[in-house]
């Protein structure tokens, strides 16, 4: 068969299959055509820009002199990781987006929501130079629900974004242990010095990693990774991440303090 029928015939069947089986939206589950996520249930892409936001954390600024790029508390207490960047707050829409991919899942929308940070990134960072991008990785438990890596997808769609550095998978949990999100925000802060370890250190080792993350609740994951790779040897850890939630300024000063002379 002719190349231009046989895709014209896929077309066709493609289009009938819409009408008698229409897509729903991977959120809402509301009907669609052509498409796996609705208006309805799409998050701003483009982060806010209006906010004056620390180079450290990301945080916003209450000076809003162009003098001053570091909040106060990073100065006072740097953070583990270098630089943190997320796309969105999590809340409204972009919660109900992330938690539709992580709990129902779902793989695609795991993969858009990899594109929506790899199209921003542009706007997160002023440099996009890294040698490796390490995804966090799901402990046990959680792969065996999910059967795949959510930020390794999200680090697979991002990448391109970047130059496409090696995915490189530098992290392993320490020991089994329950989901971060089935723990209270007590229990995530114990024994994070030792939560992660890296396997092969001398290959990360004088690199600039480019560290991914779902979501950033009390950043507890974030601050255990980062410690594990800076331990091990990398030249610096950036962080990108979906959402952060607004707990996270609760706890900062507690995990920059457990990593401070770590």
């Amino acid at each position: 068969m002719d190349v231009g029928l046989r895709e014209r015939a896929l077309a066709w069947l493609d289009g009938s299959l819409e009408i008698l089986f229409p897509r729903e939206c991977l959120v809402c589950t509301r009907p669609l055509r052509g498409r796996s996520l609705c208006f309805r249930c799409t998050p701003d892409r483009a982060p806010n820009q209006l906010v004056s936001r620390c180079f450290r954390c990301f945080g916003a600024l209450l000076a809003s002199s162009e003098a001053v790029s570091t909040c106060h508390t990073c100065l006072t207490l740097p953070p583990p990781t270098f630089r943190m960047r997320y796309l969105w707050e999590y809340e409204g829409l972009a919660r109900d987006l992330i938690r539709s991919m992580k709990y129902q899942p779902s793989m695609t929308l795991t993969r858009m929501s990899g594109a929506f940070v790899r199209d921003a990134l542009p706007l997160l960072f002023d440099d996009d130079q890294w040698d490796l991008i390490v995804p966090i990785p799901s402990s046990p438990h959680t792969l065996r629900k999910r059967l795949f890596h959510p930020c390794h997808e999200i680090a697979k769609a991002l990448a391109p974004g970047v130059g496409s550095p090696p995915i490189f998978p530098a992290l392993r949990h320490n020991q089994r242990k329950a989901p971060q999100a089935t723990l209270s925000h007590e229990e995530r802060l114990r024994g994070l010095r030792h939560f992660f370890v890296v396997p092969r250190p001398h290959a990360i080792m004088g690199k600039r990693i480019l560290l991914v993350e779902d979501v950033i609740t009390t950043g507890a994951t974030i601050a255990a990774a980062a410690h594990a790779l800076n331990k091990a040897g990398a030249a610096r850890v950036d962080v990108v991440a979906l959402a952060q939630a607004r707990v996270w300024a609760r706890f900062r000063l507690r995990l920059y303090r457990i990593f401070e002379n770590a």
